[in-house]
């Protein structure tokens, strides 16, 4: 009886190692084209973007590929956006310098986990991403 529990509770704990090992990368942050860039070249249904005292939630209403980049500083087609209250086609996210952010993104909007990408600008507004690299 006591080498079938070893057995089950080995089993469970391998099984919780792999379900919490990392998570596949849905998204990045593209430092040169200053967006949000979808791996797959999945659309987006929805994102928050955390920072500089703001938080603004990008809700796709149309999923062709257009959809699977948000850029930062432009408007971007086939997002409602929301900044508080109120829904705006034409909003502009601006950066700010030597600010850090937090993008989440929900693969499925009526999903309470999201996937969280973090970065920083620099005083000279570039991105800096969290691993250092060009992505």
């Amino acid at each position: 009886m006591m080498k079938k529990l070893n057995f089950i509770y080995l089993g469970l704990l391998a099984f919780s190692a792999i379900s919490c090992s990392k998570k596949a990368e849905v998204a990045y942050i593209d430092k040169d084209r200053k967006a949000i860039v979808s791996t797959d070249g999945q659309a987006f249904k929805k994102v928050l973007v955390q920072g500089a005292g703001k938080d603004v939630t990008y809700q796709g209403f149309s999923f062709d590929t257009q959809n699977s980049i948000i850029y930062f500083g432009r408007v971007n087609p086939g997002f409602l956006v929301s900044e508080g209250f109120g829904l705006n086609k034409n909003y502009v996210l601006k950066l700010v310098p030597g600010k850090k952010y937090t993008v989440y993104i929900y693969t499925d909007p009526k999903d309470a986990a999201a996937y969280p990408i973090h970065f920083k600008t620099d005083y000279n507004n570039n991105i800096i991403t969290e691993t250092g690299d060009n992505n």
